[in-house]
Order: C-alpha cells, then sequence, then structure tokens
C-alpha cells in the first residue's frame, strides 16, 4: 500500500503541480478551510481532460513570521483513516487550487481506491494540511465530504452526421461506426464522404451527447454532453473520396484518412424536365465515363430543371449531384455537392439546343456549354 501511494503521489506530483517559490511570504492568520466547487462528482471518460473535481483552501497561519507555508491534499474513503489515503503534496503556491481532470481520476487516482464500484456513488474525504516551513508547525482543515461516481461511458454505438456524409443530417439514416471489442474504446468506419462538415452522435434519438472537434487540435475530439459544454464544431472534408475513420474515446482522438480507390461513382445520370427522359426513372439518360472521376454528356436538352442521380432509387432516397443554390444559372466553372434529399437544389436550363455537360467528381465542378 506504501508502495502504491508512492507511485500515484510521483505521478500526480509531475503531472498536476507546480510549485510557486516566492522570496517573500505575506503575514497570514486565517483558519485553514478546504472547499469544492462541486461536492458530487461524476468521473466520466468520454470528458478526457475536462475539470472533473476543483478544489480551493485559504491561506492559513504562519503566526505573523513570514515563513513560507507548504499545503498538503489528502483524500481516502469516507470513514477511513487520511493517514492511510492518497497523498498531493502541493508545496509552496500562492494560487492554493488543486484540480484533477476526468481522465486523471479514472486512470490515476480512482484506481488506489479498490473499494470503488463503477456509475455507483462513493463517498469520499479529503482535507488539506499547511505546514509552516520556519517552524514546522502543522495546521489540519475540517473534513470535506465529496461523492464521487466513477462512471465509464464507452458505449457499443458511435454515429457520424453531418453533410459530408451519405445520408446528410438524417439522424434515422446516420452511419454507424464499427465498435471494437478487443480495446472497447476503438471505433472505425470505412465509405465514401463528400466535400462538407460531420460530427459524431452518440444515440439516434437526439442531437446530444456526441463529440466535436477541439478547437485546438483536429485529431481530438470533446465530448459535449449539454449545448453550453463547448462550440458545435464540425470536423472538414475538403474532397469527396473514399475515407476511413478512425475514433478512440478514451484517448479523445480521432484519425480520417483518404483511401486509395479505383472509382468513387461508376455511373452518373440526368433527371429534370430539361433531360431527354424528363422525369421518369425508367428513362434516365446515363452520362459517358472516359476515366477516373470524369463524366461527359453531349446532346439535345430541354429548358427547365436538371440534377443528377449518381444511383437509380426511384424512391428519391439516393446520393444525387445537386447545385450549390436553388435554381442554379448553369455556367461553364460552376460546382455541385452530393447529398440526399434537402437541399433539392436544381441548375436551370435557360434555353432548348445541343449542350455539353463536364463533370469532375475530384474537383467538384461542372461545366454546362451550349453547343
Amino acid at each position: 500500500m506504501k508502495d502504491c501511494r508512492f507511485i500515484c503521489f510521483i505521478l500526480c506530483a509531475l503531472c498536476l503541480f507546480s510549485c510557486k517559490k516566492p522570496k517573500d511570504e505575506p503575514q497570514r492568520d486565517e483558519a485553514l478551510v478546504l472547499t469544492a466547487l462541486h461536492d458530487s462528482v461524476v468521473c466520466n471518460s468520454r470528458m478526457g481532460d475536462q475539470t472533473a473535481m476543483q478544489l480551493t483552501w485559504t491561506a492559513g497561519t504562519n503566526h505573523g513570521t513570514g515563513s513560507a507555508i507548504a499545503y498538503t491534499i489528502d483524500m481516502n474513503l469516507a470513514d477511513s483513516a487520511l493517514e492511510n489515503g492518497m497523498h498531493f503534496e502541493i508545496g509552496r503556491t500562492m494560487d492554493r487550487t488543486f484540480a484533477l481532470t476526468h481522465r486523471q481520476l479514472i486512470d490515476s487516482v480512482l484506481p488506489f481506491f479498490v473499494a470503488m464500484k463503477d456509475n455507483e456513488p462513493t463517498r469520499f474525504a479529503l482535507r488539506v494540511r499547511a505546514k509552516v516551513q520556519m517552524s514546522g508547525e502543522q495546521q489540519v482543515s475540517e473534513i470535506l465530504p465529496v461523492s464521487i461516481v466513477r462512471y465509464l461511458a464507452d458505449t457499443t454505438c458511435l454515429y457520424l452526421i453531418g453533410d459530408a456524409m451519405p445520408n446528410g443530417w438524417d439522424k434515422d439514416h446516420a452511419a454507424q461506426l464499427q465498435w471494437d471489442m478487443s480495446t472497447l474504446s476503438g471505433y472505425t468506419w470505412t465509405g465514401k464522404l463528400h466535400k462538407g462538415e460531420f460530427k459524431i452522435l452518440t444515440t439516434t434519438e437526439d442531437w446530444l451527447p456526441c463529440y466535436v472537434r477541439d478547437s485546438l487540435d483536429e485529431t481530438r475530439m470533446v465530448y459535449r454532453e449539454a449545448e453550453e459544454d463547448y462550440p458545435d464544431l464540425k470536423w472538414q472534408i475538403e474532397a469527396p473520396g473514399s475515407y476511413t475513420i478512425d475514433v478512440d474515446t478514451k484517448a479523445l482522438t480521432i484519425a480520417i484518412a483518404v483511401n486509395e480507390i479505383t472509382e468513387m461513382y461508376d455511373h452518373i445520370y440526368m433527371i429534370g424536365d430539361a433531360a431527354p427522359g424528363g422525369w421518369s426513372w425508367d428513362n434516365l439518360t446515363q452520362m459517358q465515363h472516359p476515366e477516373r472521376d470524369l463524366f461527359i454528356y453531349e446532346g439535345p436538352l430541354n429548358a427547365g430543371q436538371i440534377k443528377f442521380p449518381t444511383e437509380i432509387k426511384s424512391d428519391w432516397s439516393g446520393e444525387m449531384l445537386f447545385a450549390p443554390t436553388p435554381d442554379c444559372p448553369v455556367s461553364e466553372n460552376g460546382t455541385f455537392e452530393i447529398h440526399t434529399g434537402d437541399p433539392d437544389n436544381k441548375w436551370v436550363v435557360p434555353a432548348a439546343g445541343n449542350w455539353s455537360i463536364t463533370i469532375n467528381i475530384q474537383d467538384t465542378t461542372i461545366s454546362f456549354k451550349q453547343l
């Protein structure tokens, strides 16, 4: 038990604290009191480096000697001797604040208390000790009770959602990541993505909780349990293609990799009152596909609207190339979006005649020229 406490002390001393050593210590004369920002903590593995428990305390007294005061936090299960618990040597500090993240609690602190049960509240006792360095005199605060729940929040289901995904922002058809049972915290998904954005849902019943992009590091994610927790940042996909997404809910990391593929789409069709076959799924006009990512049509078009399905689904649930705006005028240097459903934006061909249409999937460009 003594070795275990020593290891935990070293870990916490290296990772959690820095000691400030002011040259002159002001006169201090007040009761030593320890307080907690929250007296009940739910420790959640999904929340990683967010603060889980924060303690502050008063200065105590150096009896007017001007001597520095060194602080120690003691922690143990309620009704257990604090001398046999975990000890955090804070040392000299003017800040008098002690914080532990969810990751630090789960990985480094709570394993010391083997009697704890997952997902059940456990009562703890904490105190702060203050030692006047000149005289060696020690003060001890009153016991502070805190309840901690070790909630290991790994789940077997995570979902990708956003306009970069095959089914867009439709929660009922969000793409589910495959759970890695060997790691418990690993998930993976491989498939086609459009140019756009996405985030990660933990349920298809609601928009929260979810994982969003870290504001400083796009390879990291933040668990967002409530609207006010963190900005609703998404990951950006700059070019359509085949991707593999790997997620780790314990490390709170995400890796997005482009896969080498020979074809992204085998077919592109034309539909609309401007297309030769009109709005009929039975009379779709297929574009020529002379090389990878390039689709071409040369022939008659009518005046009217047009869009481009990538698969034949007469219930209109398949992916299509849509115009970027409603009733978009055709041009020689246009762009498109690939998704399902809304927004159902179409191009408008202004006049009947012979036209050429060139689509480059990789560059997301579309060109209309009247011949």
